[in-house]
């Protein structure tokens, strides 16, 4: 008997082909009753809560803990705010014309049809399942494409999600390397949803372009803690050590940067020095794979040889482990621990001597995904949050935890990424704005002022509308409207009313 194997490109041809099939009828439905028909997905992610949290550990190494509080239950929240939010988010709305009050505008919002969803390893659960709702919701069919570190983690999601009755094909799994994603990418679905590092995020939009079609890209992050000098340093050395250490540093939104006040900066870096050291072995999460571990060690190296120093850790420990690292020295502004994403359990601390310098500091890298500010006075760290270039910013606590709010629109700038998972921005995301105007009252109407052959008064009347939008005075509209009127009225006689 003859095997055949089907190329990369063969599979993703036939997983996006079934897709359209299927989200024909899919994207036909009512966005009440696509939240309908998954209004148990909820309970289901609920009873399987702990089949998740164990396959996560299992396959992935993160401790339970972090399994459960930053993937399963966050995405129990999540199903629950999507399902609600989706049929009024989604739903038909009337826009108000002033300008045209014989007309009805009504805007909708559409499925792009078939959305390639190409998600990471370091949240396996949590990440591929905000690509995958929303999608779905907004009445699209999905092809997954997990990390091929964790497919235990992807093949329960989609199974969970099947649970509710949908269509298998609305969401279909694709295994594979980055030539799986690759082929997707060129299958030409009509919107490529990806989580990642820049480099491959440049290539996916590169890919996407030669249709094109429409991308959203949740990059990589070099996310500060900003410490000013009135803040708690008890409160400021834990959030930064856990800032820069859960998930073993392996987030985009982890702590890698500490901008600290000068006057509090030595005290501080003491303090953190002391509540790293004090982690327990089984709250880090080991290194995904050995390429990980040779990042850190080679980015802490790279800071020592140009005089920056480890205050604490630096070096690996069992079970794939890397010890809690603290980077110092002004000389750290020069290094890659401080300038590139470590993704690792790997934090630099520099200090500042005005709120300025801490923005400008914040501010000097090509990322911008998440920040934290740390103060006494929230007014003030507020105002500073504003003047720093990311997508989300926290006053007195680590920027990482908005992730688990499913409210809480998620995403970057520059090479962060664009677009927003979780809130309602990521439903609108999911979907294409659709206008249609129809007319009031009479079916045609008269002539229009503005069609051939074209009469001079129609520029004086013009202008007069003009004059009625711009003012608020009550008067002076009224007054541009009655001459606009005795312009544009006229001109409608030519053709008669129909």
């Amino acid at each position: 008997m003859t095997v055949t194997t089907l190329s990369e490109t063969e599979r993703a041809t036939r997983l996006v082909d079934r897709a359209r099939r299927a989200q024909e009828a899919w994207g036909e439905a009512t966005p009440k009753e696509r939240a309908q028909a998954l209004r148990t997905l909820p309970d289901l992610v609920l009873a399987r809560l702990d089949e998740i949290v164990t396959v996560i550990h299992e396959e992935n190494g993160k401790p339970r803990v972090e399994a459960s509080a930053h993937e399963a239950a966050p995405a129990v929240a999540l199903a629950r705010h999507h399902v609600d939010k989706a049929p009024k988010v989604l739903g038909a709305s009337r826009i108000r014309t002033p300008n045209l009050p014989h007309r009805k505008v009504v805007r909708h919002h559409r499925p792009y049809g078939v959305v390639v969803a190409i998600a990471p390893w370091n949240f396996p659960f949590l990440i591929p399942f905000s690509q995958v709702l929303p999608a779905l919701l907004a009445g699209n069919a999905v092809v997954l494409k997990p990390s091929e570190l964790t497919p235990r983690v992807a093949r329960l999601l989609v199974e969970i999600v099947h649970q509710t009755g949908i269509d298998p094909d609305l969401l279909q799994l694709a295994e594979g390397d980055g030539a799986t994603g690759a082929a997707l990418v060129d299958a030409h679905p009509d919107k490529v949803l990806f989580t990642g590092s820049v480099a491959t995020g440049r290539r996916v939009m590169a890919a996407a372009a030669q249709f094109p079609v429409p991308v959203g890209l949740e990059l990589g992050g070099i996310d500060a803690l900003v410490v000013l000098e009135d803040a708690d340093l008890d409160f400021a050395a834990e959030a930064a050590s856990w800032g820069a250490t859960f998930n073993g540093g392996q987030a985009c939104c982890s702590v890698e940067r500490l901008i600290v006040a000068r006057s509090i900066h030595d005290e501080l870096v003491e303090k953190i020095r002391a509540t790293m050291a004090e982690i327990p072995l089984a709250d880090l999460g080991p290194a995904i794979d050995g390429r990980q571990l040779s990042t850190w060690g080679r980015h802490i190296e790279e800071a020592q040889s140009i005089g920056a120093q480890v205050s604490c850790g630096g070096h690996p420990l069992p079970g794939d482990r890397f010890a809690p690292t603290l980077v110092t020295d002004p000389h750290v502004l020069e290094a890659s621990v401080w300038s590139d994403e470590t993704f690792g359990p790997v934090v630099a601390a520099v200090p500042f001597d005005s709120e300025a310098e801490a923005v400008a500091l914040h501010n000097d890298t090509r990322y911008g995904l998440t920040a934290s500010v740390l103060s006494a006075d929230t007014r003030r760290a507020a105002a500073l949050a504003g003047r720093l270039n990311a997508g989300a910013v926290a006053v007195n606590e680590v920027a990482a935890i908005l992730y688990s709010s499913p409210e809480v629109p998620w995403g970057g700038v520059g090479d962060s990424g664009f677009g927003r998972s979780h809130g309602v921005d990521a439903l609108l995301d999911a979907s294409w704005v659709q206008v249609i105007d129809t007319p009031r009252g009479v079916r045609f109407g008269p002539h229009r002022p503005w069609w051939h052959p074209y009469d001079p008064a129609l520029e004086d009347g013009m202008a007069a509308l003009a004059a009625a939008y711009a003012t608020r005075n009550p008067g002076r509209r009224t007054t541009a409207l009655i001459r606009a009127g005795r312009r544009l009225l006229p001109l409608t006689r030519r053709g008669g009313s129909r």
